[in-house]
């Protein structure tokens, strides 16, 4: 039993309108500049950190609007659970969490959150609450799933 969830691609969805939006400030960049050099005025250091920020801002949104995530330059966000380890990376900026399974003691679920009790006694949670629903039940059900094969004990496991 097996769960990868990538969350970057979870949160990128397609938009025509961050697309337009996108389109127009990066017009409005390049307009800024086109119209100081049609009237022969010098350009200030504002105008080039305006033209800058307007350019990356509408770039950003194109990017985003047809649902590439930004965050992807940045690194990876994921959850992987296997019959060896359970490993989460909340988001790209978090430090990767990585829990191995022979360590396991106990697993309970609590609202939102697993809470792990180690073979050493000391506990580790991983927190649900930045995720849906969906995958929410496909991580409880592959955990469970996991736990019951390795006979480990499951207190107040809910599904």
């Amino acid at each position: 039993m097996e769960l990868e969830i990538d969350l970057l691609k979870a949160k990128s969805k397609k938009s025509r309108i961050r697309v337009i939006f996108g389109i127009l400030f990066f017009m409005l960049a390049i307009s800024w500049i086109t119209i100081k050099l049609i009237g022969y005025i010098i350009i200030s250091p504002f105008d080039w950190f305006y033209f800058g920020i307007m350019g990356l801002n509408g770039f950003f949104h194109m990017v985003e609007g047809l649902g590439y995530p930004f965050d992807r330059l940045f690194g990876k966000a994921y959850i992987l659970i296997n019959s060896d380890f359970i490993s989460i990376k909340a988001s790209t900026l978090d430090k990767n969490q990585i829990i191995n399974w022979s360590d396991i003691k106990s697993v309970e679920y609590k609202l939102n959150k697993f809470e792990i009790i180690k073979t050493d006694n000391t506990y580790r949670y991983i927190f649900l609450s930045y995720l849906d629903y969906i995958s929410i039940n496909a991580i409880k059900k592959t955990i469970h799933g996991i736990a019951k094969e390795k006979q480990i004990t499951e207190i107040n496991a809910s599904r």
